[in-house]
């Protein structure tokens, strides 16, 4: 009778898995469906991508991830002993053959983030086409969709699906709906300190993103990028919101035309944010902008605000930033 009633047991229990499945998730202008799990995931390098999984707990299905090594790995520090146990596939961007090579069954990235805009007549490309002829399953960042498509403006909820999609794909629901729910509570507890901001004059900022010595003209996010969306809950507004696109390349005679309140130089890689502050304090070109003027120059990691989990910890970041009386 023992033996019968586990027998019962372990019926059930693998009944009630292959209920979830299968399952469509709608990827922009894709539909893509999962029999079952996917059992070896490969993300690209950006931290916000691999930090998906981390919050979701899926590190046992992470076969490997492309990196770069110089970037010294700027994931969260609470997840650094993670990313030591997960091998690197390939530096920088992962290309076609080495992605191959690893035999996963599903690849998490972005368009531009590692997975290529289709284009005609282009071969060896990581498109979700050529994945799809190698059976590979693969899913782009809410975010990025911007690249290959119109979407509504740039906003959290872009991030809240992207977690509530993969707690489809891995059938980890109530674990992806229990991390939206903290990272509500984290943007409505910025919210109610910011009630007595009048958000009919926000701040103008300029985010000015430094990749290296030679990173001219400077590059910035538009309205499609996730910083925008921060600087809104922030009660400030990105004065290059009005361009329909995600990183873009700007002029600094734009910059100086629109004359910011603050400048906000987001570190990327291995670029020191103070000796930028110090070239743009000093910069004769500049000198008339406001937040020049005003000193207002403040500093921030990328990292905290690509859009992923740790987008909440950038916007509770800039909120000090921009109102330290309030926090």
């Amino acid at each position: 009778m023992k033996r019968f009633i586990i027998a019962l047991v372990l019926l059930f229990v693998a009944v009630s898995s292959c209920l979830a499945y299968p399952v469509t998730i709608e990827n922009g202008d894709r539909s893509v469906t999962f029999e079952k799990a996917p059992e070896r995931v490969i993300t690209n390098c950006d931290s916000n991508i691999i930090e998906l999984i981390f919050a979701l707990d899926l590190d046992d299905k992470l076969i490997g991830y492309a990196g770069f090594p110089e970037y010294h790995n700027n994931v969260s520090p609470e997840y650094l002993d993670r990313l030591a146990k997960i091998p690197v596939v390939t530096p920088g961007y992962i290309t076609l053959e080495p992605l191959l090579n690893a035999n996963p069954d599903f690849f998490l990235s972005g368009y531009n983030y590692g997975i290529d805009i289709p284009s005609a007549g282009v071969t060896d490309a990581i498109t979700p086409d050529e994945l799809d002829r190698h059976g590979i399953k693969c899913y782009a960042i809410t975010e990025s969709l911007i690249r290959i498509m119109k979407k509504p403006v740039v906003s959290l909820e872009d991030t809240y699906n992207d977690i509530r999609n993969l707690g489809k794909i891995f059938d980890v629901e109530d674990r992806s709906e229990a991390v939206i729910a903290s990272m509500k509570a984290r943007v409505a507890n910025v919210e109610a300190k910011l009630e007595a901001i009048s958000s009919d004059k926000p701040l103008e900022v300029f985010i000015y993103q430094t990749w290296n010595a030679h990173d001219q003209p400077p590059r910035t996010p538009g309205g499609q990028a996730m910083p925008s969306a921060l600087l809104k809950l922030a009660h400030a507004h990105n004065v290059f919101d009005d361009i329909d696109d995600s990183w873009v390349r700007t002029t600094w005679e734009d910059v100086v035309a629109r004359d910011p309140d603050v400048i906000l130089i987001s570190e990327t890689g291995n670029t020191n944010g103070e000796e930028r502050k110090q070239l743009i304090m000093n910069d004769p070109v500049l000198q008339g902008i406001k937040a020049v003027k005003e000193g207002k120059i403040y500093i921030i990691r990328v990292e905290e605000t690509y859009p992923g989990p740790r987008a909440v910890h950038g916007l509770e970041l800039l909120a000090k930033m921009f109102y330290p009386e309030l926090f």
